[in-house]
């Protein structure tokens, strides 16, 4: 499988410079002992919740934790693994973080299950896991296509960057595609497919369940707000049982 990400470490550092409000969420509602952070990219939010704790940050993509390596700071006790968050065996921790949207790239049953008991296994009993689910946009989840149009646009390298973003939906799947194209001073400089599978609350909390896990808490936003109609993101604090 092609690596979505291989191309566009710089750019995603970029655009995600000053995003924080999740990582905060994260250390507010932390619990003591090691972490793990699954689908850790180029190490954003690892970096972010290694202020005084061991953290382990897990990725699939090499170049995203090239990236990751190459920005690490001295004293920070941040490990980075190669490794499939549905196959993972790293030893025990006291919670396990999967931050912006990484379950959504399991699509099937099969998947999902097996990166949920990975997760239980490297997890005592009572142990938090928190899955960070963008929102299902009922709103626009009808719309079959959504033309490209600009997403993103900053400084890359001291370049003039941007990113434009094609999406195409399937309703009765929950699906959804993010083409993602990539631009320097004008000229496309990578293309990445994002396909997303979304998730309902009471689909993630069965999936839980199946797992070895009891859902503690439902927030709709990184300020701890209720689930409710409209919320931007789903988050599930699920603790091993």
């Amino acid at each position: 499988m092609t690596d979505p990400y291989a191309a566009i470490p710089a750019f995603y550092d970029a655009e995600f410079a000053g995003a924080d409000a999740d990582a905060a969420f994260f250390a507010r509602h932390a619990a003591p002992g090691p972490l793990l952070v699954l689908g850790a990219g180029t190490g954003r939010v690892a970096r972010l919740l290694a202020t005084d704790r061991d953290v382990t940050g897990l990725d699939l993509s090499a170049p995203m934790l090239a990236h990751a390596r190459a920005a690490q700071r001295p004293g920070d006790r941040t490990r980075w693994v190669e490794g499939d968050i549905r196959t993972f065996d790293l030893g025990l921790f006291g919670e396990i973080v999967v931050p912006n949207g990484t379950f959504c790239f399991l699509h099937t049953r099969a998947d999902q299950l097996a990166c949920l008991r990975a997760c239980a296994r490297a997890l005592p009993l009572g142990a938090p896991l928190v899955l960070d689910f963008p929102s299902p946009d009922f709103s626009l989840l009808g719309t079959p296509h959504t033309p490209e149009r600009l997403a993103w646009e900053g400084d890359v390298g001291g370049r003039a960057g941007k990113r434009t973003r094609e999406v195409r939906r399937r309703a009765l799947d929950l699906r959804v595609d993010l083409l993602d194209r990539y631009w320097l001073d004008g000229v496309l400089a990578a293309t990445s497919l994002l396909p997303l599978q979304l998730a309902l609350p009471r689909e993630i909390e069965w999936m839980c369940e199946a797992a070895g896990f009891w859902v503690d808490a439902f927030y709709g936003d990184y300020g701890g707000g209720p689930l409710r109609d409209g919320c931007d993101r789903l988050i599930v604090r699920a603790c091993r049982c």
